[in-house]
């Protein structure tokens, strides 16, 4: 099954971190088909804080959406991951965007993600991996165009 997770990190060496992180999420069987660039980009929700790294990942995982959670999770914790504020500064967030044909709408876990259509962050990396991209009967191109998205989402790194 292919997944999409959002990598997000404002605290440490967070293109370090990101690279580490997808060899554990290998090592618990995610086979990675592709990263995005990563990108520079403001915060979201919660404003007052460093700018944060963003990508996007495509993934094979052929477990269940609550294990890839598991895994998750597991992993950010690994890299020192603290839930203290709601949508503060992280030195890793692994998200769970999108999967083709998986809905899952519980208390712990939702695909696709609630905001994910909302967040120029998210999308512009989706879009370097999967351009043909539709959600809501809407190209993923003029959904970013229409968020403004390029405003404020700068590419940083091509390959990492």
């Amino acid at each position: 099954m292919k997944y999409y997770i959002a990598l997000g990190s404002n605290q440490g060496a967070s293109e370090e971190i990101f690279k580490c992180a997808c060899k554990s999420l290998e090592c618990k069987g995610c086979k990675i088909i592709s990263k995005s660039a990563l990108y520079k980009t403001k915060p979201w929700g919660k404003t007052d804080q460093p700018v944060f790294l963003n990508s996007v990942i495509e993934i094979n995982f052929d477990k269940g959406p609550d294990l890839l959670l598991k895994y998750l999770l597991s992993v950010e914790k690994e890299f020192g991951r603290k839930r203290i504020v709601h949508w503060g500064p992280r030195t890793l967030d692994l998200d769970i965007i999108y999967a083709d044909d998986v809905y899952v709408n519980t208390k712990t876990l939702k695909i696709p993600h609630p905001f994910f259509w909302d967040r120029a962050f998210v999308l512009i990396p989706l879009c370097d991996i999967r351009p043909e991209f539709k959600f809501k009967n809407q190209t993923i191109k003029n959904r970013i165009e229409e968020l403004n998205g390029y405003e404020d989402v700068i590419k940083y790194k091509l390959q990492w």
